[in-house]
This record gives C-alpha cells, sequence and structure tokens, in this order.
C-alpha cells in the first residue's frame, strides 16, 4: 500500500505514480487544490488511458477553503442532435470481457456518446484555479510529445480485451496495440495524434475540442461507421456545476454526487443503511452479512428507484432522509474508471472520478483519442438504448465524496470499478468512521461485492471476509486474493492540527505522496 501522512502542502492520492508527480509538480509550482486535481487529471487521460480519456466523463466534487462546496458535472450526454431520421441505424456489437465472473458489453461508434471530461476541467479551473491553464496543461503536454511508462493496469487491460474491443479498428490497433502486440508494463509508450490534440486544448481550451478541428475529426469518424454524435452535441454541451447531495453520519457530513448521477445516491443509502442498522458494532460473519445484505437492497433500489425516469433532486434527498433509511433498515434483518483525490494545506479538497467506460474500441483518427462506450452499457441507459432524448445526461455510478467534521477534519475519496464503486467507497467509510479504523486499515480492509445474476444474487468475496453467514441468501465467490475488481480507493485526509494523509488503494497501480 502507498501511504504518507505529515503535515505539508498538498496530499495526493492517485492511480498510477506518474499522475500522482504531476499533481505534486503542480503543487511544488504554487497551484491550488484545483489547479493539482485538474493537471494531474489531465496526466491522467494519458498515464491511466482507458481508465479514463477525454473521451469520456468525469465529475469533481470541490470543497474549497471557504468551506463553500460544489459538484461539477461532466457526465457523458446522449448523441443525435440535428441526426437525420432516415439515417442508418447506429453500428454496434456485443463484446464478452473475461474481467471478474465474466461480463459483456455492447461496444463500436454507435454506442459512443457524447463526452464531458475536458468540459468540466476547464470549467473547474474556470472558477477556482490559480495558475494560467497554460501552466496546468504543461506536464500533460510533455508527457503527450515525450511518452510515459505504460502502467500494469493499461497493460491487462488491454491483455484481456484487446481482441474483443480493441483490435477492430484501424485506429485504436494503430495507438494502443502497436506492433500488434499489447505494451508491456513499464514499457515507454506514446500514441500518435496525442500531441498535437494537446497543443490545441492547451491553446484554445475546451473550445479546440468540442468547436474545433478536433471536434470536425470526430464528427467526421462518426458520420463514416455508424456513430451517433453530431457537430451540434460536441458544440452544445457544457459542463453543470451542481449543489451536492448531503448526508450526516458519525458526526460529519458527506458531499455526495447528485443526480443525474446515481452513484452519490447510491453511496448514501448505503453508508445510511450501515448506519442506522448497526454498522458500527458487527464484526466477522455478522459485519459480512449486514453489508451483503445492504447491498442487495440498494442493488433493489437502485432498480426501482434511482433508474426511474423521474428520479431527480427531491427523490434522491428524500431516499436519504433517516426517516427513509430507517425503514429500509427493518428489511436489512429480514464503468472502467479511475480517481484521483487531493487536499490541501488550506483545508481544500477535491475528488475527481473519470471513467470511459469499457471503452468502444474507437479511437478519433490523428487525435489518439479513445472514445467511452456509455450509450451501450445498459446499466446507464435503465430505460433502453436510445429510450433517452438527445442531450440527456447518461446516468453514471461514480461517486466523488468530500467529507468534514466539526473538529476540522476533512476527507477527500472515490473510487474506480463500475458498481463496485458504491460499494468500495460505502465499506472504507464505514471501516473509518464507523469501526474506528485508521485511514490506511479502512482502504486496505477486504470487501464484498452483491450483483443480481440470473440463478440469484451473488456474493464476491476478498480474502478476510467471514462468509459463514452469507451461503443461506447468496451465492458465495470467493476471490484468492484482493482483486482489482473490488475497486481502488484514492484517499487524501486533513486533520485539525495540520496533518495530511495521503492513502493509494493496493489493489490498483496507485500513488500517495505529501508534498513538502
Amino acid at each position: 500500500m502507498q501511504a504518507e501522512s505529515r503535515p505539508g502542502r498538498a496530499a495526493i492520492a492517485a492511480g498510477n505514480e506518474q499522475t500522482a508527480a504531476v499533481g505534486e509538480r503542480l503543487a511544488l509550482e504554487g497551484g491550488n487544490a484545483v489547479d493539482i486535481a485538474v493537471g494531474a487529471t489531465l496526466a491522467a487521460t494519458l498515464c491511466e488511458m482507458l481508465m479514463c480519456s477525454l473521451g469520456g466523463s468525469g465529475f469533481l466534487m470541490l470543497r474549497l477553503e471557504s468551506g463553500a462546496c460544489e459538484l461539477i458535472e461532466g457526465a457523458d450526454a446522449m448523441p443525435g442532435k440535428g441526426r437525420a431520421a432516415a439515417a442508418a441505424p447506429p453500428t454496434q456489437r456485443e463484446a464478452h470481457l473475461p474481467y471478474g465472473d465474466g461480463i459483456t458489453v455492447r461496444v463500436g461508434h454507435g454506442t459512443v456518446a457524447v463526452p464531458g471530461l475536458l468540459a468540466a476541467l476547464c470549467c473547474a479551473h474556470r472558477r477556482h484555479g490559480r495558475l494560467p491553464f497554460q501552466e496546468v496543461m504543461a506536464p500533460a503536454l510533455e508527457l503527450a510529445r515525450d511518452g510515459w511508462r505504460c502502467a500494469p493496469i493499461m497493460s491487462r487491460w488491454l491483455e484481456m480485451t484487446g481482441s474483443h474491443i480493441f483490435d477492430r479498428q484501424p485506429a485504436s490497433r494503430r495507438c494502443l496495440l502497436p506492433d500488434g502486440r499489447t505494451p508491456r508494463p513499464g514499457e515507454l509508450f506514446r500514441v500518435p495524434g496525442l500531441e498535437g490534440t494537446y497543443e490545441a486544448i492547451a491553446r484554445e481550451g475546451a473550445r479546440a475540442f468540442y468547436e474545433g478541428d478536433l471536434a470536425a475529426s470526430f464528427v467526421r469518424e462518426m458520420e463514416l461507421h455508424g456513430g451517433l454524435v453530431t457537430r451540434r452535441d460536441l458544440a452544445s454541451y457544457e459542463a453543470a456545476v451542481r449543489a451536492p447531495l448531503r448526508l450526516p453520519s458519525a458526526g460529519f457530513t458527506l458531499a455526495l454526487n447528485p443526480p443525474p448521477a446515481v452513484g452519490g445516491s447510491a453511496v448514501g443509502a448505503l453508508i445510511g443503511l450501515l448506519e442506522v442498522g448497526g454498522g458500527a458494532p458487527a464484526q466477522g460473519a455478522a459485519r459480512a452479512e449486514l453489508h451483503a445484505r445492504a447491498q442487495a437492497y440498494v442493488l433493489g433500489l437502485r432498480e426501482r428507484e434511482l433508474a426511474r425516469e423521474d428520479f431527480g433532486e427531491h427523490a434522491a434527498r428524500a431516499l436519504l432522509s433517516s426517516q427513509v433509511l430507517a425503514r429500509h433498515s427493518a428489511a436489512l434483518r429480514s464503468e472502467h474508471t479511475t480517481h484521483l483525490s487531493v487536499a490541501t494545506a488550506d483545508g481544500s479538497s477535491v475528488a475527481v472520478s473519470m471513467s470511459m467506460g469499457y471503452g468502444a474500441g474507437v479511437t478519433i483518427p490523428d487525435t489518439g483519442v479513445p472514445c467511452n462506450n456509455s450509450a451501450g452499457e445498459p446499466e446507464l441507459n435503465p430505460r433502453g438504448f436510445g429510450a433517452a432524448p438527445a442531450g440527456a445526461r447518461l446516468i453514471s455510478n461514480m461517486a466523488p465524496t468530500v467529507a468534514w467534521h466539526a473538529d476540522g477534519r476533512s476527507l477527500a475519496l472515490g473510487s474506480p470499478g463500475a458498481s463496485r464503486i458504491t460499494t468500495a467507497i460505502a465499506q472504507t467509510w464505514a471501516r473509518y468512521a464507523l469501526e474506528g479504523c485508521s485511514m490506511e486499515e479502512a482502504v486496505a480492509a477486504p470487501r464484498l461485492h452483491v450483483e443480481q445474476w440470473e440463478d440469484g444474487p451473488r456474493a464476491q468475496c476478498e480474502p478476510g471476509i467471514d462468509s459463514a453467514r452469507l451461503h443461506a441468501a447468496f451465492r458465495v465467490r470467493p476471490f484468492e486474493q484482493p482483486d482489482m475488481f473490488f475497486g481502488g480507493v484514492q484517499l487524501v485526509g486533513h486533520e485539525p492540527d495540520g496533518t495530511l494523509h495521503a492513502v493509494a488503494d493496493p489493489r490498483r497501480d496507485g500513488d500517495a505522496r505529501i508534498v513538502d
């Protein structure tokens, strides 16, 4: 595990050592928490490619020195504005991936949604950044020009999915599978076209991607190969600034990702159920049973409530009320992503979650930008593929979270892992806030994750989970060792005495560092 705790200027926990190094550089150059988070995220689109991308989505949860808190949303949007009704149907295909217990996803040009990550990053910097944008962008531009070391997680993901997703389109093969093979961990990796893409963004900001030559290349690829994204889709996309959901827990206030994302509501419901359901005293087999039943119940809530067409902030806030959670707790007794967190000595915190889904297998020619498959993921389109109107935000499991206590403590955390995002965050929070574990212990603790399968609910467990009481209600699938399948929590914290904490999940290739 990568973990540090001491006074300093900034704490950074990221999914990759090179990403964290960029954050450290920007902190030393005088950047504030937003500068560090934005610049490190831009680097992550390279160093953690396929976990995130400029062709994907992102959410930034910010708590500023003043105590003000906001969520900047760059969710993927449903494409198709101005598309002719008689146009050919979108090009999609199914891909079967040997991930976890096996998953089936839709990929291809017709699954690409309108990406929002870059718009959200530029919005955050415009509102709260201190350094000029070109200085924030400089480290990522250098990586795009000079290359970066291929991360083990990217190598593993391409080894697992290359023949299923990324080897069909010539541009993806050329960019991601050089010489027709999976790049090795630590190998210097460059993607053709990325230097020009990042140079344009450094000069023009988000406008280069949504309105300029990059947008023209994007739309041309969609038009030629059965994609849905139009020039109007890109030109009209704007990041949204939203008020977070708030949930009291163990003396803290948690700020959670609000609708149209469902991840924050699901995290809040899980944490609330664990707290009112007796999560603190439960240990061993009883704790595992409580967590499994809470997850199964929230899974049902997600299907019944969180995917409703009219699900919005009013419904989410009602769902997280203490009365509703207490009522639900009685029942307990009967996408590919990455994350980084930043805290600074002034008390500011930023949690950034970003994703490109499982990837559409589409790279925009001459730009080096790989695309999301959000319009083809079943859990992001609960009312059916193409049911949402053009321009509508697609739901998301991402749940960047910040929390603060009246005694001066604060945290920022989040996780990658599709549906495992919410369960990873909730279990980490329960260990820390409800059971009194240290931040390091809470992140490293074994996890379980419940999913609904055709043969019933399945509880997937890491070593150290006492599953003795699970077999009556779940099919139990034990893992032989801690696994990236269960997410990768990146956590930073700030103590009243000025001590900063940074913890990177040992399940992923994360890095944590304190900047002096």
